[in-house]
């Protein structure tokens, strides 16, 4: 800026100079100013073609004020090019990257069009970009799941599993993921593979379970003649109960296998209709009362008189039991047992808390998985399948509900049934009861 001032100065001067010893004072300087207005004119022309075209060699003057705001654009136009070379090929590396990921990726704007798609989304879905730019995901995979899946506000949700159609024969299973406040990410993979080896493993146990069934009869029959036979050596009267019971532990497991096989079967079907919680739990507490009484345990009832629920009665029975033996069970000598029914305004829930040891935190994700135990030793000798939960889990699932775990070390556990409105059916008033 001082350069500059220092030649208009001087300009100026010189044309003032020049006015006076020719008389034209006036007309010298306005001559002189509009010479300078031209080439700040001129030099400002140049300097926007360059902003056009920031490809051209700086401005050849040294000094000045435009040139030095040009060579300070030139400077800003040539790191921006080396970072929009730098951003493009991060942007290379990671669409390579994701191309070879075994699951398609689909990225999606706020309308839910396709931005971006790897080569394992052509297989699955025939997207191909850059070709379906710019089209809607939706109008390519016209499902109502889909439509359903991308509503979805919030990442908590697991996904969606859809079958395509039966020339292919392919279940993709599906999942919608939120990186920005509008932007979405479809990640999907065939899990037909996946799905085939899990049904074979669940129709072997199924069909080892049946072929179990026959011999381990027989085996019990003739279990039973011995320890009941008056010339049987005393030297083999613990060896047969002690076989006796194991017979009866294995009739156990292959029951709750085939019952567990039954309830995987999504083909079987079952008609759902009204069941009385209270006549239920009534039931299945009169049918463990003899445990509870040896246990000297105290059960603590909370129950929604007026609310029942639309389902399979067996099914409940034999989910709501395996949570109260359990807490049974589980707890110590004078536990306390609390089981509750009420009902919110989302839909209603069991409760069922107990006394015991509690349940370290990171074993309650697989405790509904089979043969799964916190404590081998305790199991065994409650006489547990390692079962029950799976069988929970199995029947709460075919009636649309869920299951939640809490447990502290040394307080207890509880496990809540949360069950849908649909699933509700509405009676009486509300009465409280204890033993």
């Amino acid at each position: 800026m001082r350069q500059d001032l220092w030649k208009f100065g001087l300009l100026l001067a010189v044309a003032g100079l020049v006015g006076l010893l020719s008389g034209y004072f006036l007309q010298a300087l306005l001559l002189a100013s509009l010479g300078v207005v031209a080439w700040l004119i001129i030099r400002l022309e140049l300097l926007y073609h360059w902003v056009l075209n920031p490809n051209n060699e700086p401005l050849p003057e040294q000094n000045g004020q435009i040139y030095k705001l040009h060579k300070q654009l030139h400077r800003r136009f040539a790191d921006s090019r080396r970072r929009k070379r730098q951003l493009a090929n991060y942007l290379s590396q990671v669409r390579k990257a994701a191309s070879v990921i075994p699951e398609a990726i689909v990225m999606l704007d706020e309308m839910g069009k396709i931005e971006w798609a790897n080569l394992n989304a052509s297989q699955l879905f025939g997207i191909q970009w850059p070709r379906d730019a710019g089209v809607r995901f939706i109008d390519l995979l016209r499902e109502p799941d889909v439509v359903e899946l991308l509503s979805q506000e919030s990442n908590d949700q697991h996904g969606i599993q859809i079958s395509l159609s039966t020339a292919r024969q392919q279940t993709i299973s599906m999942k919608c993921v939120r990186y920005t406040e509008s932007l979405r990410m479809i990640i999907a993979s065939d899990v037909s593979g996946l799905l085939a080896v899990n049904r074979l493993q669940a129709d072997f146990v199924a069909n080892v379970s049946h072929e179990l069934k026959t011999p381990l009869t027989v085996l019990r029959g003739y279990l039973e003649i011995l320890s009941g036979h008056p010339k049987l050596d005393e030297a083999l009267v613990k060896p047969v109960q002690q076989m006796s019971y194991q017979s009866e532990r294995m009739q156990l497991i292959v029951n709750d296998l085939l019952y567990l096989a039954k309830l995987e079967d999504k083909g079987n079907s079952t008609e759902h209709k009204l069941v009385e919680i209270t006549q239920l739990i009534n039931a299945i507490i009169e049918s463990i009362q003899p445990v509870v009484d040896a246990k000297q345990h105290k059960i603590k009832l909370d129950i929604d008189h007026s609310t029942n629920l639309i389902g399979n009665r067996s099914e409940l029975y034999s989910a709501i039991s395996n949570l109260i033996t359990n807490a049974v069970n589980y707890s110590q000598k004078n536990g306390q047992i609390s089981i509750t029914w009420e009902r919110d305004a989302n839909g209603a829930t069991l409760l069922v808390k107990d006394s015991g040891s509690g349940i370290p935190a990171s074993a309650i994700p697989n405790l509904t998985k089979r043969f799964y135990r916190v404590d081998d030793d305790r199991s065994r000798q409650s006489g547990g399948t390692g079962l029950g939960l799976a069988i929970v889990k199995h029947v709460l699932q075919r009636h649309y509900a869920k299951l939640e775990i809490d447990s502290l070390i040394g307080v207890g556990s509880e496990f809540r049934c949360v069950f849908p409105q649909a699933q509700l059916s509405f009676g009486s008033t509300k009465q409280k009861a204890a033993n």
